[in-house]
């Protein structure tokens, strides 16, 4: 899976939403092509992130009690090991749908783990748009 950063939150989605929202979306809009599945707009999700290199198995038993994202903080630095913070948006339309139903599924700033080519990026969801 593929991680992308900054999918931007530009008016068009806002604009869109609150359109839909207020019921003001067109009758073309509002009607649906007979055999046709309208799709889902895709959610934005806020992440915060730590980025390592690959670790190995028993260290990361140790992180699945954790539950927040400041406890594996504390972790890699008491175990000494190299890390990045990331902050982004991230779209559900950039994910494999079963992944992005996992992160749906999360409970509130949840930690997750998500393996890289490089190594992980540890993470929790922030908040949705």
């Amino acid at each position: 899976m593929q991680y992308k950063h900054a999918m931007g939150r530009g008016w068009g989605l806002t604009a869109a939403a609150m359109c839909a929202a207020m019921g003001l979306a067109t009758a073309a809009a509002a009607q649906s092509t007979p055999g046709v599945v309208p799709t889902p707009l895709p959610v934005i999700y806020e992440m915060e992130t730590l980025r390592t290199g690959p670790l190995p198995q028993e260290f990361l038993k140790q992180i699945e009690p954790l539950h927040s994202l400041a406890a594996v903080e504390d972790l890699l630095k008491a175990n000494r090991i190299a890390f990045a913070w990331g902050h982004g948006d991230v779209s559900s339309g950039t994910m494999p749908a079963a992944f992005a139903k996992q992160i749906a599924a999360l409970p509130p700033h949840e930690v997750f783990i998500v393996p890289q080519s490089k190594g992980l990026v540890i993470g929790v969801v922030l908040a949705k748009h």
